[in-house]
C-alpha cells in the first residue's frame, strides 16, 4: 500500500533533542474525554509532541478541569506527548495581577504536568516598553518560577535578546541576564522570510549561549502574510521544519512551536 507523502514526512524520527509543539489556547477537546482520544491522534499526526494548553476562565472555575487535566496528561504520555499548562493574561505583569498567576499555580501543583509556559508580552501593555514595567515582567517571572513545582518556559518578543539599538533606553533590564533558571524560551520570531528567522536565531543563541531557546512561528489569519504563514498546507509547514531543523538544532535550539493549533491546517 502506498503510504502518503505527508505521513511518510511525519513519520520520519525528529533529530535528538529537537520537538515541535503548539499553542492550544482552545482546549475543550483535549478535557472533553469524549474528543480527547482523536484530538491527541490528530496532534501526533502533524508533528505536535509538546502541547501548550491554555484554561479559559470557565474551565478554570470548573471543579472537573483538574481531574480532566489528569486525565489528559495521562493519555497524551502514553502517546509520547508532553503536557504544559499554558498562562497568557498580560496583565498577570503587573504588581496587582502578579498574585493571579500565582494562584493558578497553586491550584494545579499536584497535578503531574510535564511544565508551565508564561506568555506573557509586555508589548501588549503598550508601546514603548518602560524599564519599570520589563522589571515587573521580570519579576513575575521569577515568581512564577519559583512557586512552579514544574520547570517554567517562556513566550519572549526577540528584540531583548538581540544587540542594543539606540531605540533602547540604557536604563532597560537586561532580560536574558535574569531569566536563569527557565528551562527554555520561545522566540516570538514572526516572519515568513525563514532564511532571515534562521539568521536571528542563530545570532540569538550564539550570543546568549548559557539559555535554551525554542522558536516560535504564526499560522495566525490575524497577522500581516509577512509575519504569518496561513494560506501554507500541512506539508508545506513540515518541509520548512525539517529546514530549521538541519541548520538550527547544530546550535542547540530544541524546536519549533506554532502559533497556534486552532490555525494550524489539518490536511488530509
Amino acid at each position: 500500500m502506498r503510504v502518503p507523502h505527508l505521513l511518510l514526512l511525519l513519520l520520519t524520527p525528529l533529530l535528538a533533542g529537537w520537538s515541535q509543539g503548539t499553542y492550544i489556547w482552545q482546549s475543550d477537546a483535549l478535557l472533553n474525554h469524549q474528543t480527547r482520544r482523536q484530538e491527541l491522534r490528530q496532534l501526533r499526526q502533524h508533528g505536535m509532541t509538546d502541547l501548550m494548553v491554555g484554561l479559559n476562565g470557565a474551565q478554570v472555575r470548573n471543579s472537573s478541569t483538574p481531574g480532566a487535566l489528569r486525565a489528559l496528561v495521562q493519555e497524551a504520555h502514553a502517546n509520547g506527548q508532553r503536557v504544559v499548562m499554558l498562562l497568557g493574561d498580560p496583565a498577570w505583569i503587573t504588581p496587582k495581577g502578579r498574585p493571579q498567576v500565582l494562584a493558578l499555580i497553586q491550584r494545579f501543583r499536584d497535578l503531574p504536568l510535564d511544565g508551565v509556559h508564561l506568555d506573557l508580552e509586555v508589548e501588549q501593555l503598550g508601546w514603548p516598553v518602560p524599564a519599570s514595567r520589563l522589571q515587573q515582567w521580570i519579576t513575575t517571572v521569577q515568581a512564577a518560577r519559583e512557586a512552579s513545582p514544574w520547570p517554567l518556559s517562556l513566550s519572549v518578543h526577540p528584540r531583548w535578546f538581540e544587540a542594543p539599538t539606540s531605540a533602547e533606553m540604557p536604563s532597560s533590564p537586561c532580560v536574558p541576564c535574569a531569566l536563569k533558571g527557565v528551562e527554555s524560551i520561545d522566540l516570538m520570531l514572526y516572519q515568513r522570510n525563514a532564511k532571515r528567522v534562521s539568521e536571528r536565531t542563530l545570532a540569538i543563541a550564539k550570543r546568549w549561549p548559557q539559555l535554551n531557546f525554542r522558536l516560535a512561528q504564526s499560522v495566525e489569519p490575524g497577522l500581516p502574510a509577512t509575519e504569518s504563514w496561513r494560506g501554507s498546507t500541512a506539508s508545506q509547514l513540515q518541509s520548512q521544519v525539517r529546514q530549521w531543523q538541519e541548520r538550527l538544532s547544530p546550535v542547540g535550539i530544541d524546536g519549533v512551536d506554532w502559533q497556534d493549533w486552532a490555525s494550524y491546517p489539518k490536511d488530509r
